[in-house]
C-alpha cells in the first residue's frame, strides 16, 4: 500500500487526493441505481453486437446465436420491469456462462489450430472471428454478472420498503425498476388533476351521462 504524506512520495499529496476522490466516487457510483442499470443495458448491447458479428463465422457460430436470443430476453425484461421475467434472465445468465465454458474447452483448441492451407482464408478468418467474439462476449457476460448481483442487492432495499401490494404486484415491480410510494401518490394525484376525476369511478361517468341528458333535454324543450 502507498502512504504519502505531505511531499514524501514527490507529488504534494496529490495522488493521495486523486485515489481519495477516485475511491469515494467509485463507492457512490456502486450505490447509484440508475448508472448501474444504464451501465447493464450498455453491456447488453455490447453482447448484442458481440453475437451479431460472432454469428458470420462459417463455423461453430451456435452458441453465438444462443447468446444473442438471451441478450434480447434481456431487454425485454427490463423494458417490462418484470420480476418474473428478470430471474429467468439470472438463470439464462448463469447457464449461458457455463455454455461459454464449455464452448471454450471444446471447440477453442481446433479454432486456434485451423489452417489456411486446408480451408480458405476468408474461411479461417471468419471462424478464427467468431473465437475472439466469443471471448469478448464471455468477458462482458461475466462482468455483467457480477453487475447484476449489485443491482439486486440495491433493488431489494427499495421492494422490502414499498407498502403491502396487490397480488399482482410481484409481477410487475421488481428490482429492474424499484418504485417509492411516494412517486406511486404522486403519479395518481397528477392522473386525477389531468383527467379531472377517477375514469373508473362509475358515479363520476353516470354523472357526466346524466348531465349531458339533461342538457339535450332543456335544449329541446327550448
Amino acid at each position: 500500500m502507498l502512504f504519502c504524506s505531505g511531499g514524501g512520495c514527490g507529488c504534494g499529496g496529490g495522488c493521495c487526493t486523486a485515489a481519495h476522490l477516485f475511491k469515494h466516487w467509485f463507492q457512490s457510483w456502486l450505490r447509484d441505481y440508475d448508472s448501474l442499470q444504464h451501465l447493464a443495458l450498455i453491456l447488453i448491447y455490447i453482447q448484442i453486437g458481440c453475437s451479431l458479428i460472432g454469428s458470420l463465422g462459417a463455423l461453430y457460430n451456435g452458441v453465438l446465436l444462443i447468446n444473442l436470443a438471451i441478450s434480447l430476453f434481456a431487454l425485454v425484461a427490463i423494458e417490462s420491469s418484470s420480476q418474473r421475467l428478470g430471474r429467468t434472465y439470472a438463470v439464462l445468465l448463469f447457464s449461458s456462462l457455463l455454455l461459454d465454458i464449455t464452448w471454450f474447452i471444446l471447440f477453442s483448441r481446433p479454432i486456434w489450430d485451423i489452417s489456411s492451407d486446408d480451408r480458405g482464408m476468408f474461411f479461417v478468418f471468419s471462424v478464427k472471428l467468431t473465437l475472439a467474439m466469443q471471448i469478448i462476449g464471455f468477458i462482458v457476460r461475466l462482468s455483467s454478472s457480477l453487475l447484476w448481483i449489485q443491482i439486486y442487492r440495491l433493488g431489494v432495499p427499495y421492494i422490502d420498503s414499498l407498502a403491502p401490494q396487490e397480488g399482482d404486484f410481484d409481477l410487475r415491480s421488481s428490482f429492474l425498476s424499484p418504485t417509492t410510494p411516494a412517486a406511486v401518490d404522486r403519479q395518481c394525484s397528477d392522473s386525477d388533476v389531468v383527467l379531472g376525476g377517477s375514469i373508473y369511478d362509475p358515479a363520476y361517468y353516470s354523472s357526466l351521462f346524466e348531465d349531458g341528458q339533461d342538457n339535450k333535454c332543456l335544449r329541446g324543450i327550448n
